[in-house]
């Protein structure tokens, strides 16, 4: 039965990925700012559904532009987050030569980065806040890794930084993707060197998989400072992720 689940989930997936593909050459040139926005959180939303994923969202994206702040667990999160809210999301520069998947990201508006390069952060930083000044809002992973989901990691403050300097809200979002006895589904983590396409064949065997998306009330960058909004934003998380066990 599960070899049979992930079978014809895996073609719908293939088939729902060339509608993505033939949806982008016809509207992503002409429609940019308008009406491909809601085409890719149709796609994105609907391959959610396609992997199994059975969605509960608590809270609503902010309607103004909002640095967004979310812990990370798989690459199922930026599916499952564009499907519902319309971030740019950050991603290393590798993706963008991804086959497919990287020119969807490019259309779609992923601002792409180089790490582990002098120079790295502060040209994150500066495509960050060119974003944000654009009037668009954009979420990142303040962890810098993905994790079990069953605690939450240090939030690097750093990163928070474009918020100040463009003086705008940050909203923190949790995630959530809860098993049977509470703890974090165990075939949704992206963690210790699994593949992307290990880790996608365990999602589609699964009947179904719950997840948790609360969008959190806005935290000002006035009358604070970086590390504190980061320490505050992780205890908010922490403390929904920890409700849920």
């Amino acid at each position: 039965m599960q070899r049979l689940r992930r079978i014809v989930r895996l073609i719908r997936l293939a088939t729902h990925t060339g509608v993505g593909v033939l949806l982008t050459v016809l509207f992503a040139g002409v429609w940019q700012a308008t009406f491909y926005p809601r085409l890719v959180r149709w796609w994105l939303g609907k391959a959610g559904r396609i992997i199994g994923v059975q969605l509960n969202v608590v809270g609503k994206p902010a309607d103004e532009a909002v640095l967004m702040v979310a812990n990370h667990i798989s690459w199922l999160d930026i599916a499952l987050l564009g499907g519902v809210a319309n971030p740019r999301f950050l991603s290393k520069q590798e993706v963008r030569h991804w086959p497919v998947i990287g020119w969807l990201a490019a259309k779609s508006g992923t601002l792409f980065i180089t790490r582990g390069k002098a120079g790295a952060a502060a040209q994150a930083a500066t495509t960050i806040l060119q974003a944000l000044q654009a009037g668009d809002s954009v979420l990142l992973f303040p962890e810098g890794t993905t994790t079990t989901g069953n605690d939450v990691r240090t939030f690097h403050a750093r990163l928070f930084a474009p918020a100040f300097e463009a003086g705008i809200a940050v909203q923190p979002v949790a995630l959530r993707y809860p098993g049977r006895d509470g703890l974090t589904h165990p075939a949704v983590p992206y963690v210790d060197q699994q593949s992307l396409w290990d880790n996608l064949k365990a999602l589609l065997a699964e009947p179904d998989i719950q997840a948790d998306i609360h969008f959190l009330p806005l935290m000002t960058t006035t009358g604070t400072d970086r590390k504190s909004l980061a320490a505050a934003c992780e205890q908010q998380i922490r403390a929904f992720c920890a409700m849920q066990q």
